[in-house]
């Protein structure tokens, strides 16, 4: 596992992983620290070299990891019915080195955001999770070239608070792919318009939307 800030950018890579059973860009994997707590189960962007594996929510991954204990990495079951696999290693106290690393990046060691981890919705998936919908779409201005270069294909991972009306605010860009094309400014400039309400999954769950922490990924694709 390594942790990195590169341009800017924060990164938390796990090399070594058997490789996904499914044909896919990315894979969910669990990481528990310290023999009480519970798994959290985030995506995760599969490498080009597919036993690698990049946090899609790198700092919040990382702030586990500041904690210290047993590490245990869990790959979920291939199939319904099967079992997961477990990876287990000591994990020595090193929050002062992750805080380190997550303030190069301008990223501090503790959420400075104001939420209830439990009404927290969504890993890092594809669009938003199953909880909340779109009412009024981000719709991002796809980025300028940077030194004379375009990407075509890229994503944005965000966690934005959200309030009883809709709105999002207080939004934080977790991750983007490929790195320093502004794509992630992008998205936070058309943030102000976005709106989103609960389904009826998210309604039966008695959170609120209010105050709810929702993390979402947004894919840039240059027709």
């Amino acid at each position: 596992m390594v942790a990195r800030c590169q341009s800017g950018s924060f990164d938390l890579i796990i090399f070594g992983l058997p490789e996904p059973a499914r044909r896919g860009p990315t894979r969910e994997l669990g990481v528990q620290v310290g023999d009480d707590a519970k798994p959290v189960f985030t995506a995760w962007t599969v490498g080009e070299a597919r036993d690698a594996a990049f946090s899609r929510l790198p700092a919040r991954v990382a702030r586990q990891l500041a904690k210290g204990g047993a590490l245990q990495i869990i790959i979920p079951a291939a199939q319904d019915g099967g079992r997961r696999t477990r990876y287990l290693m000591s994990l020595e106290p090193s929050s002062v080195a992750i805080e380190q690393i997550l303030t190069a990046c301008g990223r501090p060691l503790v959420d400075p955001r104001v939420y209830d981890e439990t009404a927290s919705t969504g890993n890092g998936q594809d669009g938003l999770p199953a909880e909340v919908d779109w009412v009024s779409r981000p719709r991002p201005e796809f980025p300028d070239a940077v030194n004379h270069r375009m990407v075509s294909v890229g994503y944005v991972v965000m966690s934005c608070l959200a309030h009883a009306d809709g709105r999002l605010d207080q939004c934080v860009v977790e991750s983007e792919a490929p790195a320093g094309y502004k794509m992630g400014e992008a998205i936070l400039e058309s943030m102000q318009r976005a709106r989103v309400r609960l389904t009826p999954q998210g309604e039966a769950s008695d959170c609120p939307l209010e105050g709810r922490m929702i993390q979402f990924t947004v894919n840039f694709r240059l027709a």
